[in-house]
């Protein structure tokens, strides 16, 4: 884990973890999987953001990205360099454990992108994912969308 990002306080804004991470003591199997990549961590933007998902913004960001040509293939775009990142951050050998060991894991891995939606697929999860991927990578749509919400 790494700090990504961080608020104008200095603290950590947005964390980078592994997709795949040692289990806890105790624990049968060596690995445990931890698919989300960018996690947004201040307190005060996840509230923010929280406010906006009960505000139904979910839908609404939903709505726009499926009458936006330029924006479907922009998110597109991220959800395919998203998890190639997540792929990126595991070793050969533990890439191999995973596929041989965890098939489920390893598809997750390597076919979902962004807040755990497969490639290619309509619809929206979770705008905290959306939000913290743009703030690290700066190339996701919704999250420069949810970016420009709270700056209004």
């Amino acid at each position: 884990m790494k700090v990504a990002t961080r608020c104008p306080l200095g603290m950590p804004e947005t964390i980078v973890t592994r997709p795949i991470v040692s289990a806890r003591r105790g624990i049968d199997e060596p690995y445990e999987p931890f698919p989300t990549v960018f996690w947004l961590t201040c307190p005060g933007a996840i509230k923010a953001v929280s406010a906006l998902e009960a505000e139904g913004w979910i839908t609404k960001l939903e709505e726009r990205l499926a009458q936006d040509l330029d924006a479907q293939k922009e998110y597109e775009e991220a959800a395919e360099s998203y998890a190639d990142f997540r792929q990126s951050l595991l070793t050969e050998d533990r890439l191999r454990w995973v596929k041989a060991h965890r098939p489920s894991w390893y598809e997750v891995i390597t076919e979902s992108g962004i807040g755990g939606i497969k490639r290619g697929g309509t619809g929206l999860k979770c705008l905290h994912a959306h939000y913290a991927d743009y703030l690290a990578r700066g190339k996701n749509p919704v999250g420069r969308w949810v970016y420009r919400l709270l700056r209004e």
